[in-house]
């Protein structure tokens, strides 16, 4: 995945900060200003140019490796979800039963979620070069 940002400041071990727009969360909504999260996100990227504050830069990643995160935070909660349905039928709960199994199965998986997403945040961002436009 490709992605321009600029440089805002030189960290240790060849790293940089680097502001990037959250284009792919925010290009089909209209609610800007609105948002709790920002279009503006900060990301550490390996500084192989040696590129420095204010200059406008190529960022890029894996997209094999973000696709599957993506894919794992969003799926454990759908397959708990019809995983607990499954637990709950099995049981010979009643509807009510079923639904409540059901959502104690998208509670887990949504708690599961945010974990897998804290381990997984750090994404291998790489500054391969310099934004021409």
């Amino acid at each position: 995945m490709t992605q321009t940002g600029i440089v805002r400041k030189l960290l240790d071990k060849g790293m940089a900060q680097v502001e990037v727009e959250r284009v792919t969360a925010c290009q089909h909504c209209s609610g800007c200003g609105e948002c709790i999260y920002g279009k503006q996100i900060f990301v550490e990227a390996h500084n192989k140019i040696f590129a420095q504050p204010g200059e406008r830069v190529v960022l890029e990643s894996a997209t094999k490796t973000i696709m599957q995160v993506t894919l794992l935070i969003y799926m454990v909660p759908v397959v708990l979800l019809f995983l607990g349905y499954a637990v709950g039928a099995l049981m010979h709960l009643d509807q009510e039963g079923c639904i409540i199994s059901c959502a104690i199965g998208f509670a887990v998986g949504a708690l599961i979620s945010v974990e897998m997403g804290k381990r997984f945040k750090k994404i291998d961002y790489t500054i391969t070069s310099y934004h021409r436009r």
